[in-house]
């Protein structure tokens, strides 16, 4: 399938969720199609072609394309999988859409500068292909913390799933009889396909594994009540972008807003809270907030000019 082609789908999805719950007829749909040069060349968008392209959309995408038929207007029927900031078809979608955008304005990107891609993503494929087809793989692996002169260690695992967080690519997965771990892939040295198979637990969702999760650290401890107390200033930024998927805010004043969440307050959290600075107050557990304290007071000790 041609790049040209996907980057078509993409903005008909774009358009057309663009438009609403209301929905966009076919002749608008061909209006803003002729206006945008890069794809069209001027030349307008037959129905009989947009029905392929709807009908190619769900097949690909999972996404279904309906229409009102009082106003025959097109609209996305489940859009929320789309808006789902957690969901993987919304990542998905984003990304081509964004690159689509970038593409429809080349004379723009020396002004359009973007982050660096998640590292690790050369064994991406291969790890993809193994969880595609039930197999093992074995993968020469040396963590950060490992001395310099120690030699990385062979591992034969079950590839469970796969996860980005802070732009770096996680693997979940099972070595031997242990427990479910997690590998960096930019730490992987090598990689290969085993014809050794294995099977996924029928009640495993990955989702629901990393739910109580800030990142990626995993633990066996409780998920915790956590309350933090934030300036108006940074509770605007938390509003827009949540740390958590279980965060809620209870209460907002002219001085502060109150926020709760429910997760292990592992050491990839703590460091969230720690980049917030003195405009976030841990009000409880209790333990966080000593443990929190106790790290601002090293640092102190560490960056002190005396």
């Amino acid at each position: 399938m041609s790049k040209n082609l996907i980057n078509r789908y993409i903005w008909l999805v774009d358009t057309i969720y663009q438009a609403g719950s209301t929905g966009i007829t076919l002749r608008e749909i061909s209006d803003k199609w002729e206006k945008n040069w890069q794809m069209s060349g001027g030349e307008e968008y037959p129905r009989r072609t947009f029905m392929h392209h709807k009908s190619d959309i769900l097949d690909i995408f999972g996404i279904e394309i309906g229409c009102h038929k009082f106003s025959n207007s097109y609209y996305i029927v489940d859009s929320k999988d789309i808006s789902d900031s957690s969901g993987f078809r919304r990542w998905m979608f984003e990304t081509m859409s964004v690159n689509n955008h970038i593409n429809e304005n080349a004379q723009l990107r020396d002004r359009i500068l973007l982050e660096d891609n998640p590292s690790g993503g050369a064994f991406l494929s291969t790890i993809l292909e193994a969880m595609r087809d039930g197999k093992m793989i074995t993968f020469d692996y040396k963590p950060f913390w490992a001395n310099e002169d120690r030699v990385s260690r062979l591992y034969h695992v079950e590839p469970y799933a796969l996860k980005v967080f802070k732009r770096r690519w996680y693997l979940l997965a099972r070595y031997g009889d242990s427990q479910l771990k997690i590998y960096a892939l930019d730490r992987f040295q090598d990689i290969d396909i085993e014809f050794e198979s294995y099977s996924m637990p029928a009640n495993f969702d990955a989702s629901d594994y990393f739910y109580p999760c800030f990142g990626i650290i995993l633990s066996d401890e409780e998920p915790q009540s956590i309350k933090l107390k934030v300036s108006n200033y940074q509770a605007n930024y938390l509003r827009s972008l949540p740390l958590h998927h279980s965060q809620k805010e209870e209460e907002h004043n002219d001085s502060y807003s109150i926020f709760t969440y429910h997760l292990r307050p592992t050491l990839d959290f703590i460091q969230e809270l720690l980049s917030l600075g003195e405009t976030t107050e841990v009000l409880q557990p209790i333990s966080l907030r000593k443990e929190i304290a106790r790290i601002c007071r090293s640092m102190a000790k560490n960056n002190s000019t005396h």
